[in-house]
């Protein structure tokens, strides 16, 4: 059966890693797999005969509108976010416009002309909704956030459950918590960072004030795999955590990555800066997916060691 496939975000870390899992898993199939990019395109996928490249805006509800009649959309995956919190600190207006406004014009879009075709809306917010919420968390917990990023991940949670509970449209919400793998487009974030530093030969760093928070962080694939399960099984309107199989300290992370990659030197803390504002420790309860058939595959060590052997991280 055709599944013409809208996935927002694509040249994002989760975009490209679902592109990649979808080609694989119909590389026969007949229908499209149409990757809608802001600023970076997913140039890997630009000349295979399923995909199509969209470049559009998900502030013009006219292009969505579209975009989801032209390509006879059948799923959404809803990836697309401003997820860099020092670019959300400093320019809170883009954060609500993009993170917010731009999922309540991709889902008026469908309220208005994809509500005979799309049979499945998966809209990705965060474990970062919770803010100071004592972990761990679950799809049950009181959402608290405080801080600008969180924020608009949380109010994009909450547009969410208004289109399925006001207009019945088939919505899965997934919060993940950290994501890592090889490849990560981010290389702000902690693991491919601490990767290429030591590939320098340079002293990794750990923010203070942060060092001895703690986070969980779930592989790429294992991602992957909750996504596509929730798309196949999970009942319209629910809400599912996403989580990895260890929580740690950012700077117990740190170490391990060194002890990984044969370093023994120093690690270095330098001030926290103004946009790390978050919560201190951050933890998962995804017995909810787990029940639904989620199994994990890549520990923290092994996924680590995928990371280090990745090429994008030399």
């Amino acid at each position: 059966m055709k599944n013409n496939i809208l996935i927002t975000g694509s040249a994002g870390f989760m975009g490209l890693g679902l592109t990649s899992r979808l080609l694989k898993l119909s590389d026969s199939d007949d229908s499209k797999i149409v990757l809608l990019y802001h600023h970076d395109k997913p140039t890997n996928y630009l000349d295979m005969p399923r995909v199509v490249v969209v470049k559009g805006d998900l502030n013009d509800y006219a292009s969505l509108c579209d975009i989801i009649s032209k390509y006879e959309i059948n799923t959404i995956y809803h990836f697309a976010s401003d997820s860099i919190l020092k670019r959300c600190f400093d320019n809170p207006v883009n954060a609500y416009e993009v993170n917010v406004m731009g999922t309540v014009n991709l889902l008026e879009a469908v309220r208005n002309v994809g509500v005979d075709t799309i049979k499945k809306i998966i809209v990705s917010t965060s474990s970062k909704v919770y803010g100071d919420t004592p972990a761990p968390y679950d799809e049950e917990t009181l959402l608290k956030p405080k801080h600008t990023y969180e924020c608009t991940k949380a109010c994009q949670d909450i547009v969410a459950q208004n289109y399925f509970s006001s207009y019945n449209l088939p919505i899965n919400i997934v919060r993940c918590t950290n994501l890592y793998g090889p490849n990560d487009p981010n290389a702000s974030r902690v693991i491919p960072t601490t990767i290429k530093t030591i590939n320098r030969k340079e002293k990794p760093q750990v923010y203070s004030g942060v060092k001895d928070a703690v986070r969980e962080f779930v592989y790429i694939d294992d991602l992957v795999d909750a996504v596509l399960l929730i798309a196949e099984k999970a009942d319209n309107g629910e809400v599912f955590c996403v989580g990895g199989l260890e929580a740690i300290s950012i700077n117990a992370l740190i170490e391990k990555i060194c002890s990984l990659m044969g370093y023994d030197g120093e690690i270095e803390t330098v001030e926290k800066l103004a946009f790390f504002q978050e919560s201190k420790d951050q933890s998962i309860d995804d017995s909810k997916l787990r029940n639904l058939g989620w199994n994990p595959k890549f520990t923290l060590d092994r996924g680590l060691a995928e990371c280090i052997k990745s090429e994008a991280y030399r």
